[in-house]
């Protein structure tokens, strides 16, 4: 396994550790805040995460992300909002704004849905879709076999697609 730096962790993996606390906080400062934390964390066990795989890595700092993310928010004693929907990206040019505010709309109405979904199914579906994160690196972080994230996520995504036809919407 080759030597990492701090320096090449963060490179790579600085953008999962800020998405999935944004995802969790919806704030910006918060999760700025909280991004430091994690990576003044990681320097101080560097030493203990040497022999971890790129995906051990990758699903242990994810792990601590969500983990002090939830802290942070339990601290702040608020529920806080977003203005942007998860995983909203930058508009495409041609997009009138009844599109834009149709799409922040359908936005708004999945990730409610997820919400209502059981965390130990809606947890690989947000690493999988708003974290990027293969298969392996989900069982990696969450501690399980590939065979029961993958059945989680089956199982989460009709509890999605149930929940948004409660919702009027079907996505078929």
């Amino acid at each position: 396994m080759p030597e990492r730096d701090f320096d090449s962790i963060y490179e790579n993996y600085s953008r999962l550790v800020y998405w999935a606390a944004y995802r969790v906080l919806s704030d910006k400062e918060m999760t700025e805040d909280v991004t430091q934390n994690v990576f003044l964390s990681l320097l101080k066990n560097m030493d203990s995460i040497a022999g971890l795989s790129d995906a051990q890595l990758k699903g242990w700092l994810y792990r601590v992300a969500v983990n002090a993310a939830h802290d942070a928010r339990r601290r702040s004693g608020k529920e806080v909002l977003s203005d942007e929907p998860v995983g909203a990206e930058v508009a495409d040019s041609g997009a009138t704004p009844e599109d834009e505010a149709a799409e922040n709309d359908t936005r708004a109405i999945v990730k409610a849905a997820l919400a209502r979904i059981e965390r130990k199914y809606r947890e690989p579906i947000e690493m999988y879709y708003y974290s990027e994160m293969s298969v392996l690196e989900i069982a990696d972080a969450l501690g399980v076999s590939e065979g029961t994230v993958k059945s989680r996520m089956a199982r989460g995504r009709k509890l999605l697609a149930q929940r948004l036809r409660e919702k009027g919407i079907d996505h078929g």
